[in-house]
């Protein structure tokens, strides 16, 4: 994948999960993993892609905007600086993370390094 096409996948991904879009983020996230894709909350398991994706929405779609900061890539990989902003009981909290794209033989493989507040 060109870096171009790989960059702009990866800011679509935020634009749709914004704009509450999950079944394209999923297509998207199929046409960039053809062969599967797994998310990884760095310090934790991998979980299968559509799962994770699906507690993730459970929690924070719609609610919760993710707006990238900066995004780079070289090749198959590609980096994401984002601030997350998160609706708590004691208002909104911005929660900053840095999160990582792999494709390779054909799975999608990202990476989630954050702080989960205490």
């Amino acid at each position: 994948m060109k870096d171009e096409i790989f960059k702009q996948a990866i800011e679509d991904n935020y634009r749709l999960w914004n704009e509450n879009k999950i079944d394209d983020l999923l297509a998207l996230f199929d046409k960039m993993g053809p062969e599967g894709f797994t998310i990884e909350y760095v310090g934790q398991e991998p979980v299968e892609g559509k799962k994770a994706i699906a507690d993730m929405w459970a929690q924070y779609g719609g609610k919760s905007p993710a707006k990238p900061q900066l995004v780079l890539v070289n090749g198959n990989e590609g980096a994401a600086y984002v601030l997350n902003y998160v609706q708590t009981d004691k208002g909104e909290m911005v929660l900053p993370s840095l999160e990582t794209y792999k494709v390779e033989d054909g799975k999608l493989t990202i990476r989630y390094y954050h702080n989960i507040p205490e």
